[in-house]
């Protein structure tokens, strides 16, 4: 490994935890504009807040919201795009390693989308930026979800598997994935990839406690990351989320644990407003 992408990948993976807890805000191209997300400014003032190792998000969000923050949390920048309801199955690139480079990232992050009609494109496209990435020194990471007419379930373990084993085969240094419902059958999505496995949040619980249990249990069968966003900026308390996470990730608290620091982190704020 390049010493470049080493000092990188050591500023978004832990390197006492060896886990990475990253937050996303990259959505409104995806998904139009979420209410949570309208307000970008006062979202990343709480997402930093909460001290993740970072934050995923397009080049004119690093440029025109996060220069504040430099050196606060890292830069994760997000390098392509879909739509669901454009072009659900096409992630298509909309920016570059160097691009990364002089945004002063710590790593570059694509979407790749397998199992719909496009696989070939996409797969060609990670390959092609895995070479750069590479190249820079510049870790990347991959959104690897399987959807299309394919897939008759996108969390079912054989087929994330098969996602996560693409992004390992084509060098992609962390990939992130959905859960697939339990922890017996996450494992065999861990096992398949010699990369880390970050875990997607999305829509897979409606509380914290949720979350925390979700994500407890995908590390007890080898899950070194999480790149969670729509749960995370929603909610109204965003830093305190963060910190409870943070707790599991890179101190291995149990959920009761988590839960502790999240309560200990709203008295903080609490106080804070005083």
């Amino acid at each position: 490994m390049f010493l470049g992408k080493e000092v990188r990948l050591n500023r978004i993976v832990n390197p006492k935890s060896g886990r990475m807890l990253a937050i996303t805000v990259d959505h409104p191209i995806t998904r139009g504009m979420m209410p949570g997300l309208v307000d970008i400014r006062s979202v990343m003032r709480k997402v930093v807040a909460g001290k993740p190792d970072g934050i995923t998000m397009h080049k004119g969000i690093a440029e025109k919201v996060f220069a504040p923050y430099a050196g606060q949390a890292s830069i994760i920048l997000k390098a392509s795009a879909y739509s669901v309801q454009y072009h659900p199955t096409y992630d298509t690139p909309v920016a570059d390693v160097e691009e990364a480079v002089r945004f002063g990232a710590d790593a570059i992050s694509v979407g790749c989308i397998v199992g719909g009609p496009d696989q070939a494109q996409q797969l060609t496209f990670l390959g092609k930026i895995s070479k750069e990435a590479a190249s820079a020194g510049m870790p990347l990471v991959a959104h690897i979800y399987p959807k299309g007419a394919l897939i008759k379930d996108q969390h079912d373990a054989e087929v994330l598997a098969y996602a996560v084993r693409a992004g390992a085969e084509l060098g992609v240094d962390i990939i992130k994935t959905m859960w697939s419902g339990s922890a017996e059958s996450f494992r065999s999505v861990v096992d398949a990839c010699p990369s880390i496995v970050a875990l997607a949040g999305g829509e897979m619980g409606e509380t914290l406690e949720d979350y925390l249990r979700m994500t407890r249990q995908a590390l007890d069968v080898g899950m070194r990351g999480v790149t969670y966003g729509r749960f995370v900026w929603s909610h109204p308390h965003t830093s305190a989320v963060i910190k409870s996470l943070s707790a599991l990730m890179h101190d291995d608290a149990s959920v009761e644990g988590a839960l502790k620091v999240y309560e200990r982190a709203l008295e903080e704020e609490k106080d804070l407003q005083k």
